[in-house]
């Protein structure tokens, strides 16, 4: 046990040192002004978390399956990097949860929303970057319940065409987020940098309005509390580059 803490608390320091004299270096380089741009890319994947109570215990009591508040989220983004500060740029994603079957029937549950996005380095260092985000967007939610059918014909569909249930609901929304990006390298020009890169978004999303629940045009009255609201995080794979003016 001893070994692996004096292992932990050198490779710590080592880090730490590293830090510190890539932080000194670059201080040092700021005494002339450096304008530096660029431009990111990537996928976007993690899990939302969103309020199902009330939706669930409609469901549980009318005998169907509820859901889990976890919701896994994939989508994708990009921004623009002005002057080494200012971040602009836009990420949509899809809320995506399992598909319950409950007897003949089946229920899902789906999200989607995006966001135009502003925001300010607050700390940089080498290819590390950390700043806080805020989005404006909107978002589409949709509930579906479905009868499970093994066969099915025209006449069926025409003397029958209740088969399918769907609901959806839309709004304005806000986003709060702090990333995280790290730049992996692989140029060799001094005023150039450019590869992969990998980041971390952690953050809250807020639905100011919560709009309410339609069937095609018509409003559907007593519907669940649901909105858009909710933490998340998510990782990030991409890739893009810097180029530097003095």
């Amino acid at each position: 046990m001893y070994r692996k803490i004096k292992l932990i608390t050198t490779l710590g320091l080592f880090i730490l040192a590293n830090v510190f004299t890539e932080s000194f270096s670059y201080g040092q380089e700021k005494k002339q002004p450096i304008k530096e741009n660029g431009g990111m890319g990537y996928s976007m994947f993690g899990s939302t978390f969103l309020n199902v109570s009330d939706l669930n215990t409609k469901l549980e009591n009318s005998g169907y399956s509820t859901f889990s508040d976890n919701f896994f989220s994939a989508g994708g983004g990009g921004h623009a990097i002005i002057n080494n500060k200012w971040i602009v740029g836009g990420e949509g994603h899809t809320l995506l949860s399992d598909s319950e079957t409950s007897g003949n029937y089946s229920n899902s549950l789906i999200a989607s929303y995006g966001f135009f996005d502003l925001g300010y380095i607050v700390f940089s260092i080498g290819d590390l970057r950390i700043y806080p985000i805020i989005g404006l967007g909107a978002g589409e939610m949709k509930f579906k319940i479905s009868r499970k059918l093994t066969s099915l014909s025209f006449d069926d569909i025409l003397d029958t065409p209740e088969r399918n249930s769907e609901i959806s609901k839309s709004g304005f929304l806000l986003n709060l987020s702090l990333g995280t990006d790290y730049l992996i390298n692989f140029s060799k020009n001094e005023n150039e940098r450019g590869g992969m890169l990998l980041g971390v978004r952690a953050g809250y999303c807020l639905s100011p309005s919560k709009g309410h629940w339609e069937m095609g045009d018509v409003e559907i009255s007593g519907a669940p509390d649901l909105g858009f609201s909710g933490p998340y995080i998510r990782f990030m794979i991409g890739g893009g580059g810097f180029s530097k003016e003095k």
